[in-house]
């Protein structure tokens, strides 16, 4: 038998056996794996016992181990290890696990037993019944209903969508990792910080090219450039390189495969009966209706676009004291928008960087979830690991209860994804027994280390935020009390999946953490009160990530493109054009470019938020209704009390409940829509 079919082996439930993950195995793992499931699945279909919940729903759900441990690496490899033969394996296996499910889930005799339970839900436990529920919706909503011939298009349409995704995904990592700006002249880095020069430096050399400088097509490398060099062609270069990822013509090219991909969910919306995949989609989530969605972002859109407007205002007049003429363009607005924290606010983000270490940054999140949620954190240095960067650690309650394993990929590679997303490499579960299976969570980057003079590696302010928000999921994953898979963390509505995370951001911002953990690499000496003052006062002036343009323009464009994906007769996407003709109807100021272009968007596109990227905002409403919660009692972010509270209603509850109802729970009350405006002192057009 296979190796990588077997359970893993070691402590904590066993940990993923990296080492024995190459494409060849894997796909060999993957073939048989499925062929497994779908002996274990037959056999649940063709019992001669009557239906009920263990012979039939519990029983899907436990089907599968196997796939489930060889699926969880085969995603690993194919986004943190695509080299070699390991893209053409993930464009293989991907439609047989497409075609998977779709028997799965159109097998009528199976339907009819989870039906029969469905019936007399009534009479089960709450949790059974929840998940009865959650299994027999999942049959009406893949389609169990439609005619034979309707069923067999729609699989092959969902086996072509998966194959796009992949490909789509496949084509950004290709151009990441080939596409560099050269640089011969050193005066053009002029206002870069020395360690990222000599991190480009670094590149070249490795490049075959010691007497250049380059720069990757990657964000960690792309955004110094933006904030901190003063050559404006280099910074239109570097701007230009990373806008067009994903936009040229040639092999990776995504603007036809992002144009297919509309299609066909257009086409599977229409099988299903919906008048849109918006609708399809959102029908699911805690907006229900695609009308509330495109509400809530014009109107903030509204009230962000005069805010950005005066900002350009200001950035155009620091811009003329410095001797432009022209009228900003979207590789100047980060440079200008830097000069005014430091003139306006007297923050210098290159300052704050010397007191968020990696290793500080990654003990402040261990140390807040220990006072707020009492889990301790210890690394695991012999632990199986991809890559030698990566860094592993156990996590226990305060009594020595075991919770899960943790794992930090961060740094970028040849070969890896670029961005920061986190990932179950194991779901919780109670086994058989009653047992309770560990969860193994992992956050990933591509950060681009530089190391310092001692080794150290030191983060910008946005990168240590980043991985407070990824730990944030990674919490909602790890404190998952749900006995079932299909009813934890990664299964809640896709408009709430990112409130823990937005809310986990506001940790890396109290006052006792930054004082405790923000010390300087070189002489340990705390982070001073006045540059936090600043910090806070820039973070006040900049808002965030949902309440600006960058991401609200692409947020609108992704529900109008899943409005318009309807399966009409002939419908067409040129998704060039559209997003060009959105942004004029939105008034996209020129200097003002979108984080997610429609060609390297990773979130509508291969990733989970096909009409949903307005989650952000949805969710980081409710964070700031939840920070409130935080804020009012005794012990602020670090109070025991309400970190239970939150904890056993929204992140240990998972999918057990309903969001709504999990909120309820909590705030005792409805979501107070206006929080976010609140927490930024805007009035609400």
């Amino acid at each position: 038998m296979n190796a990588l079919l077997s359970p893993w082996s070691g402590p904590f439930g066993g940990l993923p056996p990296f080492e024995l993950a190459t494409p060849a195995a894997l796909e060999a793992a993957m073939t048989e794996a499925i062929a497994m499931k779908r002996a274990e699945v037959h056999a649940i279909a063709a019992s001669a016992e009557a239906p009920s919940f263990a012979n039939t729903v519990e029983a899907m759900e436990r089907s599968g181990g196997a796939m489930r441990r060889v699926n969880a690496l085969f995603r690993v490899m194919g986004a943190a290890n695509s080299l070699g033969e390991m893209p053409a394996v993930t464009q293989r296996v991907t439609p047989m696990l497409s075609g998977l499910d779709n028997e799965i889930l159109f097998d009528r005799r199976l339907f009819a037993r989870v039906t029969a339970v469905h019936n007399n839900r009534e009479s089960l436990p709450p949790v059974a019944r929840r998940l009865t529920e959650v299994i027999h919706h999942r049959f009406v909503r893949a389609g169990i209903g439609l005619a034979p011939a309707d069923q067999q298009r729609l699989g092959e349409v969902n086996a072509r969508i998966d194959m796009l995704a992949a490909q789509y995904n496949q084509n950004l990592i290709a151009d990441g990792g080939s596409q560099f700006a050269w640089i011969q002249d050193k005066a053009e880095l002029e206002g870069l910080p020395a360690p990222l020069v000599t991190a480009a430096k670094a590149v070249a050399t490795a490049k075959g090219r010691p007497e250049a400088w380059a720069i990757q097509n990657a964000r960690a490398a792309v955004w110094p450039v933006l904030t901190h060099a003063r050559d404006r062609s280099l910074r239109e270069r570097v701007w230009r390189m990373w806008s067009d990822r994903g936009d040229h013509p040639g092999p990776t090219d995504n603007k036809p495969v992002a144009a297919e991909i509309l299609r066909l969910r257009g086409e599977k919306a229409r099988l299903l009966g919906h008048a849109s995949f918006a609708h399809m989609a959102i029908d699911e989530r805690m907006a229900r209706r695609p009308e509330t969605v495109m509400e809530l972002l014009t109107r903030t859109w509204r009230t962000v676009h005069a805010v950005a407007l005066k900002q350009i205002a200001q950035y155009t007049a620091i811009s003329r004291e410095e001797g432009l003429q022209d009228a900003l363009q979207p590789w100047d607005r980060q440079f200008y928008a830097e000069r005014l924290r430091r003139r306006d606010f007297g923050f210098d983000g290159e300052a704050l960087r010397q007191h968020l270490s990696l290793d500080n940054v990654l003990a402040a999140m261990f140390d807040s979830a220990s006072r707020t949620y009492g889990l301790r954190f210890s690394a695991l240095p012999d632990a199986p690991r991809l890559h030698p960067t990566v860094r592993v650690y156990e996590v226990r309650r305060d009594d020595g209860t075991a919770q899960g394993v943790l794992y930090f990929d961060l740094f970028n590679r040849p070969g890896k994804m670029h961005g920061s997303y986190q990932t179950e490499y194991r779901m919780a579960e109670l086994d058989e027994s009653g047992r309770r299976v560990l969860p193994i969570s992992a956050v990933h980057s591509s950060f681009e280390a530089v190391p310092g003079p001692t080794g150290e590696i030191l983060l910008p302010f946005e990168y240590a935020n980043v991985f407070f928000h990824e730990f944030g999921h990674a919490l909602h994953m790890l404190l998952s009390r749900a006995p079932y898979p299909s009813l934890g963390s990664v299964g809640v509505p896709w408009d709430f999946v990112e409130v823990p995370a937005l809310l986990n951001e506001r940790w890396l911002m109290e006052r006792g953490t930054l004082a405790r953990f923000a010390l300087h690499a070189q002489t340990g000496a705390p982070v001073p009160d006045e540059l936090v003052e600043q910090l806070q006062r820039s973070l006040m002036y900049d808002r965030v990530f949902s309440l600006n343009l960058d991401y609200l323009a692409p947020a609108i464009m992704d529900l109008r493109m899943h409005l318009l994906a309807d399966g009409a007769p002939g419908r067409q996407f040129d998704v060039a054009a559209l997003e060009a003709q959105v942004l004029r109807e939105l008034d996209m100021p020129p200097a003002w470019d979108t984080i997610m272009r429609v060609t390297n968007n990773f979130h509508s596109f291969p990733g989970g938020y096909a009409a949903g990227l307005y989650g952000y905002l949805w969710a980081d409403v409710m964070a700031a209704d939840a920070a409130e919660a935080f804020l009012d009692s005794p012990g602020g972010f670090n109070d025991r009390e309400t970190g239970r509270r939150w904890d056993d209603a929204l992140l240990g509850a998972a999918w057990t409940v309903e969001p709504d109802e999990a909120w309820q729970r909590f705030r005792g009350r409805a979501v107070d829509p206006a929080a976010l405006m609140r927490r930024f002192g805007l009035q609400q057009a």
